[in-house]
């Protein structure tokens, strides 16, 4: 799924359904390599819904977007 535009940060609502918590917890589980491939496209999906560009403006969420497309299966 290819997105033509990216949303300003300034357009998206602030209710995150990735919290720091949620975050450090996902970075957890994909450094340690538990996650099936199914488990990460999942996230990847979930995370393109919507959240990417809040995720990506976050240190922490930054930081696991980027470990999580490098663990994606279309990679």
């Amino acid at each position: 799924m290819y997105y033509t535009t990216i949303p300003l940060v300034s357009e998206r609502p602030h209710n995150r359904r990735w919290d720091a918590s949620k975050l450090r917890e996902l970075r957890k589980r994909l450094d340690s390599g538990t996650m099936t491939v199914e488990e990460i496209d999942q996230v990847a999906a979930d995370f393109l819904d919507g959240e990417i560009v809040d995720l990506a403006s976050d240190w922490l969420g930054n930081t696991v977007c980027h470990v999580r497309f490098q663990a994606n299966s279309s990679c």
